[in-house]
């Protein structure tokens, strides 16, 4: 992956920004999509297959520093924030985020959010390359240390940003700079008895203008894909996070790149992630055109059924972590299914890390938002499909 630029901006800010970009197609084209979702036909009498998606939250509002409006307000806004990813500790997050995952063992788990920071002495000549928090292999250790084996077989990175932050005062009262550098990714993660193949990442063209310090810089969002073989049968997993409600205009471009990567692919699919498309709809300002747009691609929602009236909130607790109740308001996390095999349904699906004994011992929440399960039955015998309708009904008719 190669980056799109590196910009310094001067005094109290040097900051730089590096973008990744990776255009290789999720698969090859097979013709125009079909236009059901959960609806192809497999071998009678396969496995389930489990699916779980997690935002696993960066430890802080980075997008506040990305507000600022002077040098000097970015290094006081970066201090803020250094200091709320420390408080947020990943380290004791990863065990929790581990258990959840456990309880479940997933055949895939598509992560977002999944920072690097790294630190320098000296911010303003050198890029930061000691590891502070390496949230990936954390939470793989957490997972290694409870007996799971997974994979990360692909991965995305995307914005990186290098910012200055008061780490003391000297003898006189003058602040003490650092550097702390931000690196976003997200990843699939596959339990390393399942057979994985074709991984690929990239990061969309379209991305978020951001003016910081006088530069003008931009914040990225990506995906990541693999196939998967679980029953004998080969699934496309897809993993992405998209940009903000706040720039629907850009999260809907970022989608019809992603759409436009899958159209010509016929395999049975799994699109998951953190897509910021609300459709509870307490805030109609947070219902962006994404989840409109993903249905009428052919991919059904599987949280939604007949008669299903679990609202499968999913985001977002306090910034801090450590709201006593649960204060998810929005379903924004969703795992869409494409060509899954006729007969073959949810059966089961969960938010996990919701609960207050889901916490850590610190009384921190595993993360901002709750994970996404979804077990797939395997097909009917018969080879006929489910009671169900292959493709379950769009949340936005009710």
């Amino acid at each position: 992956m190669s980056p799109h630029r590196v910009v310094s901006v001067p005094l109290f800010c040097s900051l730089l920004i590096l973008g990744c970009h990776d255009s290789t197609p999720l698969g090859p084209a097979r013709g125009a999509p079909p236009s059901g979702a959960l609806d192809a036909a497999p071998e009678a009498g396969a496995p389930g297959l489990t699916a779980l998606t997690w935002n696993v939250y960066v430890g802080a509002e980075i997008d506040r520093v990305m507000q600022a409006r002077t040098p000097d307000e970015a290094v006081v806004l970066a201090t803020q924030a250094w200091a709320n990813v420390q408080a947020t500790n990943f380290p004791a997050r990863a065990g929790a985020l581990a258990r959840a995952i456990g309880a479940r063992r997933p055949h895939v788990v598509g992560l977002q959010e999944l920072a690097l920071y790294r630190t320098t002495d000296r911010p303003f000549e050198e890029l930061a390359t000691r590891v502070a928090y390496n949230f990936l292999q954390l939470l793989l250790d957490s997972l290694r240390a409870s007996g799971l084996d997974y994979a990360a077989v692909a991965v995305d990175r995307t914005t990186d940003i290098q910012v200055p932050v008061i780490s003391g005062f000297d003898a006189a009262g003058q602040p003490i700079l650092a550097g702390v550098r931000f690196t976003d990714g997200d990843a699939v993660l596959v339990r390393t008895d399942v057979p994985s193949d074709a991984a690929r990442s990239g990061v969309y063209a379209a991305f978020v203008p951001v003016t910081l310090g006088g530069v003008i810089t931009g914040v990225y969002q990506g995906w990541s894909a693999v196939d998967v073989t679980v029953g004998g049968r080969v699934y496309r997993i897809v993993a992405t996070h998209l940009a903000g409600q706040e720039v629907a205009e850009i999260q809907v471009a970022q989608t019809r790149e992603l759409l436009a990567l899958l159209a010509g692919d016929s395999r049975p699919m799994l699109l998951l992630g953190d897509f910021n498309s609300d459709v509870f709809g307490a805030d109609p300002t947070r219902a962006t055109a994404t989840y409109g747009l993903v249905r009428d691609a052919g991919f059904g929602d599987s949280w939604a059924a007949p008669g299903r009236e679990a609202p499968g909130l999913t985001c977002c607790q306090q910034p801090d972590l450590r709201n006593p109740q649960s204060t998810f308001n929005q379903r924004i996390d969703f795992i869409f299914g494409r060509n899954v095999a006729e007969g073959t349904r949810p059966i089961r699906r969960d938010v996990v890390g919701d609960r207050p004994g889901d916490r850590t011992p610190g009384g921190l929440w595993p993360s901002d938002h709750g994970g996404v399960v979804t077990t797939f039955s395997p097909a009917h015998p018969s080879g006929t499909a489910a009671r169900s309708p292959a493709a379950p009904p769009d949340p936005r008719s009710r």
